[in-house]
């Protein structure tokens, strides 16, 4: 193997790892702040793609432009979601955090089947291929396309905004501060039931840029949430709930790692790294041998 091939491999995993890190913040802060288990948050990433897909493919809209609806659209829908489905379950909840988690798991269930089986109906299963920035860009002897740099650099400039939200606006901190512990945070005036409602439309809309971005570089279908969900949880646990950068650093650990794994084992080992990840880390964690650092 030559240098080139060797640089090409891990920028190709370096820009699926930045697309998990995006997916796995807004998960992160969902989990993080309400303790709700949306396995349905693939579908906003899904729904976030096609947006992007059918305004260019019937209005010639610029992807990049597109996101500017694709993210409130999610954001929006984010809102009305937490409003119908997650406000009632925490209500339900009597405050037991284990109650939230089961019951969240069963109903993102049946939101997530609600929602694929919607779009399979709305736009069939037929792979979608947006083409756009497709023209190969050569740096420092690598050919790399333009599409997949504006998704790394976009994932950079999202986590780097996403960090100085959490640490240095008053809503960013309320969001740590329930996160860490919800009843200190509202004995300090803060207004949980706000927050739940913000960090899970954030979050969404945060899913949606991702989808936008993933209708860059890879093919959409109505089934491709649940795929990025699982490397959206993987990333999580890995980078730690509520740690912007060690989400972040964990995405693109794994993104090389698939990379790398699929290049000398073969693409169907790709998704198998991840559960070996994920399985080594809750191991080493129950063992105490890695302990999660504060939130931010």
């Amino acid at each position: 193997m030559d240098l080139t091939t060797a640089a090409q491999v891990t920028v190709f995993g370096l820009v699926w790892g930045g697309l998990y890190a995006l997916t796995a913040h807004g998960l992160n802060l969902i989990y993080g702040v309400m303790k709700v288990l949306n396995i349905a948050h693939g579908e906003f990433l899904m729904l976030g793609a096609y947006v992007v897909f059918w305004l260019f493919t019937l209005w010639r809209v610029n992807p990049l432009v597109a996101l500017a609806v694709a993210v409130p659209a999610m954001v929006g829908l984010g809102a009305l979601v937490h409003r119908t489905v997650v406000h009632p379950l925490v209500r339900a909840s009597g405050g037991s955090v284990l109650a939230l988690e089961k019951s969240s798991l069963v109903a993102f269930f049946g939101v997530l089947m609600i929602v694929q089986n919607g779009a399979l109906l709305a736009w069939t299963g037929d792979y979608r291929v947006l083409e756009y920035l497709g023209r190969p860009v050569r740096l420092a002897g690598v050919s790399v396309a333009a599409n997949r740099l504006v998704v790394l650099a976009v994932a950079l400039v999202v986590t780097l905004a996403l960090h100085l939200f959490l640490r240095h606006t008053f809503t960013g901190k309320a969001i740590r501060a329930v996160s860490q512990d919800r009843e200190a945070g509202m004995l300090m005036a803060v207004d949980a039931d706000r927050i739940a409602l913000v960090s899970f439309a954030l979050g969404s809309g945060l899913a949606g840029l991702a989808g936008g971005l993933v209708a860059l570089v890879y093919v959409i279908t109505p089934t491709i949430g649940i795929l990025f969900t699982v490397k959206a949880f993987t990333v999580m646990v890995v980078g730690g709930p509520g740690r912007v950068v060690g989400t972040f650093g964990a995405g693109l650990a794994l993104g090389v790692a698939e990379a790398w794994g699929s290049f000398f084992l073969g693409e169907g080992y790709r998704d198998a790294i991840d559960y070996v990840l994920l399985v080594g880390i809750i191991l080493l964690m129950s063992h105490g041998v890695l302990r999660r650092g504060e939130a931010g």
